[in-house]
């Protein structure tokens, strides 16, 4: 029960209005699909969240669409469809007139070339965008040769015990791989994959994230907690091993370095401007949530697309990079990453995975409804992450799974009966 909590714990802290948004029968839903998560049901969780996704006219509802869109992330590496469309872009708002002139540099190449200067780098994640976890990976690789060796992952299940944390973290150090009980958002295919191959690159894992989730003292007093105690955590890890240097994986405004103004009094200092503070370090600091194609900020994405290629980019405005959004002015980097293309039914960002696209044996299609078949890497436990997995429709060309040159086992789920 207590890894169920807290999956409900981050759900409220996504933002300040998602607990406004969710009425009793929401978060009874919810702990059931965290039940079904940590089961590993996940058809059983989608037809839990969809059964609140829509109201009755088959409109979204905010936040139960929200968390139903990010499970189609998990099950095919696409998220669902934002709400409401593009927003309109203000032409006079910071940093949108310089988009014209900007000239892209590669992203890699970049965050390469300014890691070098810190022993902190701080890289955040649109919780929806499976796409943000591959681009993980690639900073990981790019990291390593300088370095890198500690990954500390902001939903790394924690524990109160030092001793307890510490023991779990070896645990997945020397299992290699994730498993449905090491945290909430890992139990997607791609974040999973990603850890996984990180772990083989000789990266150590860390967990930084609170383990009290107190409701005391209002929204403010909350983050204010949690951004202390993860701050706190990753400032430990860092004295603990001198020598090393740290790639660390959070959400949104964690990676914010400045205060950031908030409507509601003192300005909000997240973890990444504690951590500042208290180490005396100066960590580099990327986004790629504002310019994410599909759970960013379509508008902006559209101003920028022309000056992508076939790598993800930071803009540069001159000598100096340039950050348009919500950020501006809170973090050094932003990154764009190409636009989707959708090949043998999968996002063609899957081959940064080092993986080949392959077809699914043919007993393991569906004759009819919708199936998710999963492909595990056979020498793991059988509560491990899939290394891959897809929704197959009977009659429809299936597509392809993205495997590892390792043997595989396949697992198929079909949805459970309604009652």
């Amino acid at each position: 029960m207590r890894k169920v909590l807290t999956v409900l714990a981050c759900v409220a802290l996504a933002a300040p209005s998602v607990a406004q948004d969710m009425d009793e029968a929401d978060f009874k839903v919810m702990k059931e699909v965290g039940r079904a998560q940590l089961d590993g049901r996940l058809l059983d969780a989608d037809q839990l969240l969809r059964s609140r996704a829509f109201d009755a006219d088959g409109n979204p509802r905010d936040a139960m669409y929200s968390r139903w869109a990010e499970l189609q992330g998990v099950l095919t590496g696409i998220p669902g469809e934002r709400l409401g469309g593009p927003k309109p872009i203000d032409p006079y708002a910071p940093g949108v007139k310089q988009i014209a002139t900007a000239t892209p540099r590669d992203a890699i190449a970049t965050i390469v070339e300014r890691a070098r200067t810190t022993r902190i780098v701080v890289l955040n994640e649109s919780h929806g965008s499976p796409r943000s976890r591959a681009f993980g990976l690639e900073v990981a690789r790019a990291l390593r040769p300088l370095g890198y060796d500690l990954l500390s992952v902001e939903t790394f299940n924690n524990d109160a015990d030092p001793t307890k944390a510490a023991a779990m973290m070896t645990k997945l150090a020397k299992d290699g791989y994730p498993r449905r009980t090491t945290g909430y958002y890992t139990r997607d295919p791609v974040f999973a994959d990603f850890i996984r191959q990180a772990l083989a690159l000789g990266y150590r894992p860390f967990a930084h994230e609170e383990t009290d989730h107190g409701t005391e003292g209002g929204w403010p007093a909350r983050i204010a907690r949690r951004e202390a105690a993860q701050a706190d955590l990753i400032a430990k890890m860092l004295a603990a091993n001198p020598k090393s240097k740290a790639l660390i994986f959070v959400g949104f405004s964690h990676a914010t370095e400045q205060p950031v103004p908030s409507d509601e009094g003192e300005p909000t200092r997240w973890m990444a401007t504690r951590l500042k503070a208290m180490t005396g370090i100066d960590p580099l600091t990327i986004d790629q949530t504002t310019l994410d194609e599909r759970t960013g900020s379509a508008g902006l994405y559209a101003l920028i697309r022309p000056k992508i290629g076939a790598r993800s980019v930071t803009l540069f405005d001159g000598d100096e990079p340039l950050v348009v959004g919500n950020y501006r002015g809170l973090l050094d980097l932003q990154v764009a990453h190409p636009p989707l293309k959708v090949v043998d039914g999968r996002p063609d960002w899957l081959a940064i995975m080092n993986r080949t696209p392959t077809a699914i044996p043919v007993e393991y299609l569906p004759t009819k409804g919708t199936r998710l078949v999963q492909a595990y890497v056979a020498s793991e436990a059988e509560d491990a992450i899939p290394v891959d997995q897809v929704l197959v429709t009977a009659g429809e060309a299936p597509p392809k799974l993205y495997l590892p040159k390792v043997p595989v086992r396949y697992v198929v789920q079909d949805p459970t009966p309604a009652p």
